[in-house]
């Protein structure tokens, strides 16, 4: 698993790249009203919490990859690996963005009229990867 962390961590950047040539703040249906593609520069955190204190949460991604590769390295067992380094890599991804452009870049708009996420935040692939990676440690802590 530790190996795959730099390619989740390429294909994190690849599309946020791809995503501040090929996209506008203007909403871009992909998948009807399911799924839009929708740039957005993320100054804070989730759900706008901590506006502008980008640098802030850029260490503190910084920071916590590289205390989830450092676990990585003690071998846990397989389940828990895939978890930190899905975590890691999207820790990683983000603290990229937050001390290199100085905001993260979403584009990944959920745009379906269900309640649970008909005003969820737009999103990338390293908050797709927090997300799955914490799932993924909930299900390996079960075990």
């Amino acid at each position: 698993m530790y190996a795959l962390v730099p390619l989740l961590l390429v294909l994190d950047q690849v599309t946020k790249l791809w995503a501040l040539e090929h996209l506008s703040p203007v909403p871009k249906p992909v998948l009807g009203d399911l799924l839009y593609f929708t740039l957005v520069h993320n100054t804070g955190a989730a759900f706008g919490i901590l506006e502008g204190r980008s640098w802030v949460l850029g260490w503190v991604s910084l920071l916590v990859g590289a205390w989830l590769l450092w676990l990585l390295e003690r071998r846990p067992p397989p389940l828990t690996a895939w978890g930190l380094g899905m975590v890691a890599a999207g820790a990683l991804g983000n603290a990229i963005d937050r001390l290199g452009r100085g905001f993260v870049v979403d584009f990944l708009d959920l745009g379906t009229p269900f309640p649970l996420v008909a005003n969820f935040p737009v999103f990338n692939v390293a908050d797709s990867l927090v997300t799955l990676g914490v799932l993924v440690l909930l299900l390996a802590r079960k075990r």
